[in-house]
């Protein structure tokens, strides 16, 4: 094992010991956990946010999405916590983006942040229409998820429906149903995962 490795694997040893400690009640090392978390936070922000906001905000709502997950996370279900947290920061930054973008969007030339550096709104708009064959995919594409909602309970069909349909976001989709967000965004999640499986 080389030294880096030894390093690596003291590191996760060190995290889990805190983690631990968190899940026991200590604030010293829910703060530990969030200094620890920082560079997945701040990755999380480069990969996935695209959109117009404050870079010490978007640090902030990772910290208070850390926060959310050492609340939520049950140790029983044998997931571990990273995984748990890269995913709820991936799918939180990118629907923050989504919905900066969608506040904001009143010009194709305004400029947002992508992965490679800032670029305009029209560069990544596809042009579908110039292609038959492309049309055709997305009807074949949007009735085959059509059919897929079938597998769904009622509220998570209702649920992905308002989302990715009508963009709905997740806590206009709360208000409207009278659910707790936290009850949504396991909704959703249940779901997706229920959609992925028949793929």
């Amino acid at each position: 094992m080389t030294t880096e490795n030894k390093r690596m694997e003291y590191s996760q040893e060190e995290f889990n010991c805190q983690l631990e400690r968190v899940l026991e009640g200590s604030m010293q090392a829910m703060e530990q956990i969030m200094e620890m978390t920082t560079p997945l936070i701040k990755s999380s922000i480069k990969k996935y946010f695209l959109g117009n906001m404050p870079y010490e905000d978007l640090l902030q709502e990772g910290y208070l999405v850390i926060a959310e997950c050492l609340d939520d996370y049950d140790p029983d279900k044998q997931v571990p916590f990273l995984g748990y947290a890269k995913t709820r920061l991936k799918f939180y930054y990118m629907d923050l983006g989504r919905r900066s973008n969608k506040d904001e969007c009143d010009s194709l030339n305004r400029q947002i942040n992508g992965k490679e550096g800032a670029v305009e709104v029209m560069e990544l708009v596809e042009d579908e229409s110039s292609s038959a064959e492309g049309n055709l995919l997305k009807c074949e594409e949007y009735l085959f998820l059509l059919k897929s909602l079938k597998i769904l309970t009622a509220r998570e069909s209702q649920i992905i429906r308002l989302y990715y349909f009508q963009n709905k976001t997740m806590k206009e989709i709360a208000s409207g149903l009278e659910l707790s967000y936290r009850t949504v965004v396991n909704i959703k999640t249940g779901a997706i995962k229920k959609l992925r499986g028949c793929i």
